[in-house]
């Protein structure tokens, strides 16, 4: 199960950052705002499943995972 879950991860990945280089097209003026519509879909994701409470509780370690590793 697990190695379907990584095997999902990965194929999701791939096909995101796809939509990413093709939406970013050499402007790298866009590459934030294409960041915020991934991070939007992303946030939406985690209210659908999870409910605001502990969709907030994921983006908290997120956010303290980019301070460790800025730390480091």
């Amino acid at each position: 199960m697990e190695k379907q879950k990584i095997s999902k991860i990965t194929e999701v990945m791939q096909k995101a950052e796809k939509l990413v280089m093709e939406e970013v097209n050499g402007k790298p003026e866009d590459q934030l705002v294409v960041a915020a519509g991934l991070m939007a879909v992303t946030r939406n994701l985690y209210i659908q499943t999870l409910g605001a409470e502990e969709a907030q509780k994921v983006f908290e370690v997120m956010i303290d995972s980019f301070i460790m590793a800025d730390e480091i």
